[in-house]
């Protein structure tokens, strides 16, 4: 059976079926949403990753998704533990050891190549996600980057509209590592070169979640956590680097000027974006395995198998940004649309020492680059699992009372996506961010209870957790 480090997206789903983590569906199923409601409703439920090996009028092909949908899975391809992820994940971080990847001469992604006249995007699998994402949309693609001054190269998860058999279109955000490296480009005069990998093991595809220090290829981190170089092989059409196991690679040339309109998008607020001018990518090259495995992901209304991996990797970024600055605070958690709704526990015992102290978190919570679309934060003590939406209500329910534990700070940049800016009147882009605090507050005050929570003993609890599976559960 395949171990951790997974060197390929087919070793994964060997694991995911061993584990008893996968469903091989052999109905025939429609790109035109069908694709897509099943995975909403495996992340509604918690289900097993998918396997779809009859895609109507794509014989031959195959489409995965959904391996990434709960925590157990995303903690997997970490090799790291369940409990604690975040925070265990964060410390990673601090301490990491990034290791190079190795270049190998061929690779299996390079199977099968067309050049040119056998080019033919509308030949992939592309499912909808949305009534409106019309055409589809590129989800699970990585696309990868090279600096034209340095060595740099960057590995980020991105979205790519078909614009035609060779034509896509790219959002490519002025901000963002692949806005930077793209604007080196734009200065010159010059195409960008450009690598799209689908279907990556699924380390690679968290890694390239991860917010990286600027210069850092993401692929160094991919080492650092597998122990050992990822192997990668260079592109037909250009000096990028790639993964010699992934399943799907589209290669390509960014133009500096020429753009082309984009959109809808089902995006992860719910809603879908509008229509907007984008990068064009023409397609040189398409290298692929044999009998290829196409990735999808599920984008749209929370949440998804994008969201739930996607939070993780936002949630440490934050976490390690923000201990820095504050570090009374102990875990940090994304309730919803890549933080827009966030949860924070801080150090109890000190903030009856620190006067003040949740109102520094919130502030400092809303600093940092990596909390860019952070708009509401629930702020408990560090008794309470941030990540567990069951106690983040029952603090709401009763550690909150609105007229004393609210704050609003008006007009932060927002998001544009987020319809509720619209009720300020200041136009798209514009937001309020609320602090909730509910912590426990300090005694004294009338008590009509007695304090400490109702629960069985501690060792009891562990006691259960141990002797679960001989319950019968």
């Amino acid at each position: 059976m395949p171990e951790f480090p997974f060197k390929s997206l087919r070793d994964w789903i060997e694991f995911l079926k061993v584990q008893g983590q996968l469903v091989e569906n052999d109905e025939e199923v429609d790109l035109k949403g069908e694709i897509a409601a099943i995975s909403r409703k495996i992340a509604l439920t918690g289900g097993p990753a998918v396997l779809h090996n009859r895609i109507k009028g794509y014989p031959g092909w195959r489409i995965f998704s959904d391996g990434l949908t709960t925590r157990q899975r995303v903690s997997w391809a970490l090799g790291l533990p369940e409990e604690d992820l975040v925070t265990t994940l964060a410390q990673k971080m601090e301490k990491i050891e990034r290791v190079k990847p190795v270049e190998v001469e061929t690779g299996p992604c390079k199977e099968l190549k067309f050049f040119n006249d056998d080019i033919d995007l509308a030949k992939l699998p592309v499912p909808f996600t949305g009534e409106y994402d019309t055409p589809p949309f590129i989800t699970a693609g990585i696309s990868n980057i090279r600096s034209a001054e340095t060595s740099w190269q960057n590995t980020g998860i991105r979205r790519f509209q078909l614009q035609g058999p060779k034509q896509l279109s790219n959002l490519v955000l002025p901000f963002q590592h692949e806005g930077i490296i793209f604007s080196e480009y734009i200065k010159k005069g010059e195409p960008a070169p450009v690598a799209i990998v689908i279907g990556g093991d699924p380390l690679y595809t968290l890694i390239s979640m991860i917010p990286a220090p600027d210069q850092v290829d993401e692929m160094d981190t991919w080492g650092a956590f597998a122990g050992e170089p990822l192997k990668v092989v260079r592109c037909e059409t250009s000096d990028i680097k790639v993964p010699a196991n992934a399943e799907l690679v589209i290669e390509g040339e960014m133009h500096p000027k020429e753009r082309i309109l984009e959109g809808p998008f089902s995006e992860f607020t719910g809603f879908y974006s509008g229509l907007r001018y984008m990068p064009v990518i023409h397609v040189k090259c398409i290298t692929m395995r044999k009998n290829c495995i196409y990735q999808n992901m599920y984008m749209g209304v929370p949440t998804s198998e994008a969201h739930n991996a996607g939070h993780t990797m936002v949630e440490v970024a934050i976490l390690k940004e923000l201990k820095q600055l504050v570090p009374e605070v102990t875990d940090y958690a994304v309730l919803s649309s890549w933080g827009l709704m966030s949860a924070i526990s801080i150090d109890k015992k000190a903030k009856e020492k620190k006067p003040g102290l949740v109102r520094k978190v919130a502030l400092a919570a809303k600093a940092i680059k990596a909390s860019t679309w952070v708009k509401n934060i629930v702020i408990v003590d560090d008794d309470i699992d941030p990540h567990n939406v069951h106690e983040i209500l029952w603090c709401m329910s009763v550690k909150f009372q609105g007229q004393k534990d609210i704050f609003v700070v008006p007009d932060f940049p927002g998001t544009i996506l987020d319809p509720s800016e619209a009720y300020l009147g200041k136009g798209p882009g514009i937001t309020s961010y609320a602090v909730f605090d509910c912590t426990e507050k300090l005694a004294p005050y009338d008590e009509a209870y007695k304090r400490g929570v109702a629960q069985p003993q501690e060792r009891y609890r562990k006691l259960v957790e141990e002797k679960w599976g001989l319950y019968g559960f």
